[in-house]
């Protein structure tokens, strides 16, 4: 079913500089809220994406647009122009696309248009600089809000105003167009982060910029990379509070205050606190068969992207921990920090919450990582939050914590779900996770099973129609003659279909029912997609099998291509 509504786009490209809080000036740990290292553990896993959010559609998209800058200007000035739609869309609040964009800059990426031709930026060294007035951005990945992805498909057109000149838009304009928010005035430098083109009295030239949608991306379900993480039979992580506020470095400071509540946190969940902790406090566990160490860093250990005199100890946070977690200041992209350590050739999980923007934390970190998103995982922000580090930090612990001790059984999707539960909106996502390799019935990349290697498979392949607007819908089945008690199970399920949120998936055995899909995903096309269902944990894998899926609105359809079953056996 498919309903015309409006939309509003954030493509979010980050440079520039000042300061920006990452936990928020407001930001207090005088309660903390419910200790999320105690809460009951839920080691279901779901779907999510290569930039996952809770609330979103993956998609990818197309930027356009015209500019007046200088030669030497050209070259980032598609990905600036970029920043102010994203702060346009961002700011008409109901209706908004979340997003994550790629590196505006890429000389593969941005293309000009060259006499009728598109020539990438890359090969565009010997044009004349008053024929490069056009640009494009391909392939910028994106989350479309599931509330507002009705009518949007392939070919869906958005468009924002934009400066015309990005470069002198406060020569131009003044403050007309910029909203001063109390922390950030209106200047050159962020004019992006201010703009508002619908302010009474903006004077700036305006464009319509306009944002194709190229792609709607089916959904996969990934996992961190669990048999990396435990390979060496520890799991270590360090959390570095930075300063919040803007007074001295003391008990009444937000981020120190946030630590002791960590530390707390911690100490009320089994954790027993080292005597030798290299920096700030260390805590150990033992999980399952790993050993569980977490390092807290306070202000004082290391303030933040400016804080020169204790960047050996960021160094050392990011050079020998698996897990890295940052709260403070990110100074707008202005600070180099992130691009100064010698980052380690293990895989690694980085979580933060700043400022907005991809080329503040994701570009630098994957740089360090030599480009190799099989080594690392990043969890960031797509607009500026006031969550401390204990609001995403603190839920995702405490899954990784549940899926140590429940057969690595916590997906991306879970530990997003957990954050958003804390944060309160749909702030966080995940990027690099759509090729990772493990799951908890067997790699997603072939070769070795990640996991027990007694794990069996059945598939059935029945190609059926899916009937439109029928919840009678159609039924497969799938026969095990194997009797052998299930331990974990994981479901694979192939579907063709135009809109996806009228599709509901139910697996059944024996009078057992688990829902797989309940009307999620509206607007998507096609369920690519592995479940992992723990109904029939402990009961025999010999029977059959039922596969009801039913299309419960109008206009679409499509086809049940195929369904497995993976079995880890006791």
């Amino acid at each position: 079913m498919k309903l015309a509504t409006s939309f509003v786009l954030v493509a979010v490209m980050a440079l520039s500089t000042a300061a920006c809080d990452a936990g928020g000036t407001a930001t207090t740990a005088d309660d903390g809220g419910v200790n999320p290292l105690l809460e009951p553990g839920n080691a279901v896993g779901k779907a999510d994406t290569q930039y996952y959010n809770p609330d979103g559609v993956e998609v990818e998209v197309d930027i356009e647009a015209d500019i007046e800058a200088s030669s030497y200007q050209k070259a980032t000035g598609p990905a600036i122009l970029a920043q102010y739609a994203m702060t346009y869309f961002r700011n008409k609040g109901s209706l908004y696309l979340e997003s994550l964009a790629e590196q505006g800059s890429s000389r593969d990426r941005v293309e000009w248009l060259v006499d009728g031709a598109w020539v990438a930026m890359g090969d565009a060294g010997s044009v004349p600089d008053a024929k490069k007035t056009h640009f494009r951005i391909r392939g910028v990945n994106a989350v479309l809000l599931q509330r507002y992805v009705n009518g949007v498909d392939v070919g869906t057109v958005f468009e924002a105003p934009v400066p015309v000149a990005p470069f002198s838009i406060y020569a131009d304009a003044g403050k007309t167009c910029g909203d001063d928010d109390g922390h950030i005035g209106v200047s050159q430098s962020v004019y992006w982060y201010v703009w508002n083109p619908d302010k009474a009295g903006c004077t700036a030239r305006l464009q319509q910029m306009k944002i194709t949608v190229t792609k709607m991306l089916p959904s996969t379900v990934t996992y961190p990379e669990y048999d990396q993480l435990v390979a060496d039979g520890k799991v270590t992580m360090v959390i570095l509070f930075g300063q919040i506020g803007d007074g001295p470095i003391d008990d009444s400071e937000a981020g120190v205050r946030n630590m002791k509540r960590f530390a707390t946190w911690l100490t009320q969940a089994g954790f027993s606190e080292a005597a030798d902790a290299p920096v700030g406090q260390r805590f150990q566990k033992i999980v399952g068969e790993a050993v569980v160490e977490v390092d807290l860093y306070s202000p004082n250990d290391f303030s933040g992207l400016s804080d020169y005199a204790h960047i050996a100890n960021f160094e050392r946070a990011l050079s020998e921990h698996e897990i890295v977690a940052y709260d403070g200041h990110s100074m707008l992209g202005a600070s180099d920090f992130w691009s100064r350590p010698e980052y380690p050739d293990f895989y690694q999980i980085y979580l933060y919450g700043g400022c907005l923007g991809y080329e503040y934390y994701v570009a630098p970190i994957l740089a360090g990582k030599g480009g190799d998103w099989s080594k690392l995982d990043v969890l960031s922000s797509v607009v500026e939050v006031s969550a401390p580090a204990n609001d995403y930090a603190g839920p995702f612990l405490g899954k990784l914590l549940t899926a140590l001790d429940n057969g690595y059984r916590v997906s991306w999707k879970d530990m997003l779900g957990a954050i958003r539960s804390r944060v309160g909106d749909s702030t966080f996502g995940m990027s690099g996770v759509r090729d990772n390799c493990f799951s908890p019935g067997g790699s997603r990349c072939g070769g070795e099973p990640t996991t027990d290697p007694t794990a069996k498979s059945w598939e059935a392949a029945p190609e059926l129609a899916i009937p439109d607007n029928d919840e009678a819908g159609v039924v497969s089945e799938l026969t095990v003659s194997e009797d052998v008690v299930i331990d974990a199970l994981s479901v694979h399920v192939a579907i063709e279909h135009s809109y996806i949120g009228d599709l509901v998936v139910v697996l059944e055995k024996d009078g057992v029912r688990a829902m797989l899909w309940d009307g999620a995903g509206a607007g998507g096309h096609d369920i690519d997609e592995t479940f992992t269902v723990d109904a029939f944990t402990g009961t025999t894998a010999r029977g059959t099998w039922t596969l009801h899926v039913s299309d419960t609105a109008s206009y679409d359809t499509g086809t049940l291509n195929s369904w497995s079953l993976t079995a880890t056996t006791r």
